[in-house]
């Protein structure tokens, strides 16, 4: 055991003696944090607008507050020519139009809201998930009181929006908690990215290693390859860690984050940081020089945290890029974080996500010892 922690203390002075390492680990994420943090927690009048066409009805204002339920968009009302004037223009993300014929349209089997829209962006991809939801509520609080009188319909529409959640064993769960859910899941990608650029790059110095002479030199210490091995990943796990520590300090002193119950948090944030040293072996068992490692991880890192939701949330892209995102590691991660950090701690997703990086952990360092040349 001595001679692990030997190795694992040598590689980490190493690791703190490069000031570019330092840099990419810890200055970068930390600014860009810094910057697009500050940029989303003050982003409260930057809300992309959608603007809404209603009559003065019971039932039509009772629909226009449950819209507003959705805090992440700026609802006001329009006449319905501002509204096409508005849509036209781009100033507003899209309009919805509340029809007077409700009842009829539900009888005809018709679409209840009316949306205008110019193209279908980003925002109107996560505003339309909260329409469709809207628009089920609403037809089936139709569906309860239609054998009711009238005022029963908006009366129901009213309980239902002014409803704040259902206690749980003890635990109220709110219909819209308004926290910095999104915001610390960017922290966190952030933290994800930079530590697959991190440790790729320390896994490669392997590679020089070999080359000059001292990977030769440590395979004949008196140390078995057992050791070595477990040497150098404990230390890259370390230097995970010490990364991902550092960030969540530093985020606490800039904004209010919220990172869930440590008790969930710092397994599953192990496990994230294992299957990040198993994708750094990987590569440095690929490749024969440093510079084709530093290549190649900087284009599987860029595409597959395209592809696994750091950059934006995964809800937004088409299913078929859902499903993709399913084979890269960073769509596991961050779905874990985000049940934790939300604090809906769902057991069935929280295994499945660990299973999955574990699977990949154990592909990673497969290929990667596999590539290794012990000699």
């Amino acid at each position: 055991m001595r001679k692990i922690w030997t190795i694992v203390t040598l590689r980490l002075k190493e690791f703190f003696k490069s000031p570019g390492v330092l840099v990419l680990m810890f200055v970068m994420p930390a600014l860009f944090s810094w910057i697009f943090g500050g940029i989303a927690v003050n982003s409260e009048q930057n809300k992309p607008i959608v603007n809404v066409v209603l009559r003065d009805s019971n039932v039509s204002s009772e629909i226009f507050n449950l819209l507003k339920q959705d805090h992440h968009y700026e609802w006001k009302k329009a006449t319905r020519k501002q509204a096409e004037k508005n849509v036209s223009s781009q100033d507003v993300a899209a309009a919805v139009v509340i029809p007077d014929d409700i009842g009829q349209r539900i009888a005809d089997k018709q679409p209840l809201l009316d949306i205008i829209v110019q193209r279908k962006n980003e925002n109107y991809l996560a505003l339309s998930s909260h329409l469709e939801g809207t628009a089920g509520l609403v037809l089936r609080s139709y569906q309860a009181t239609s054998e009711l009188d009238a005022a029963a319909f908006p009366k129901v529409l009213e309980t239902i929006t002014s409803n704040k959640g259902v206690i749980v064993e003890k635990q109220t769960i709110q219909k819209d908690t308004k926290t910095n859910v999104e915001v610390n899941l960017m922290f966190v990608g952030f933290a994800i990215m930079f530590m697959m650029f991190g440790l790729s790059g320390a896994a490669s110095t392997i590679l020089d290693e070999r080359i000059g002479g001292t990977w030769g030199r440590l395979m004949i210490a008196p140390a078995s390859k057992l050791q070595i091995s477990l040497g150098y990943l404990l230390s890259y796990f370390f230097m995970g860690w010490i990364q991902f520590a550092v960030l969540m300090v530093t985020m606490n002193l800039l904004f209010t984050t919220t990172w869930g119950k440590l008790t969930y948090l710092i397994p599953f944030a192990s496990l994230v940081i294992l299957s990040v040293v198993g994708f750094g072996l990987m590569i440095a068992g690929l490749v024969k020089t440093k510079q084709q490692a530093t290549a190649v991880s900087a284009i599987l890192v860029v595409s597959t945290c395209m592809l696994g939701g750091v950059y934006w949330p995964i809800d937004i892209v088409p299913d078929i890029m859902q499903k993709i995102a399913l084979f890269v590691p960073q769509s596991w991660a961050m779905s874990g974080f985000k049940e934790i950090i939300s604090g809906s701690l769902h057991a069935g997703t929280l295994i499945k996500d660990s299973a999955a990086l574990l699977g990949f952990s154990f592909l990673f360092f497969f290929i990667g010892l596999k590539g290794m040349k012990f000699e």
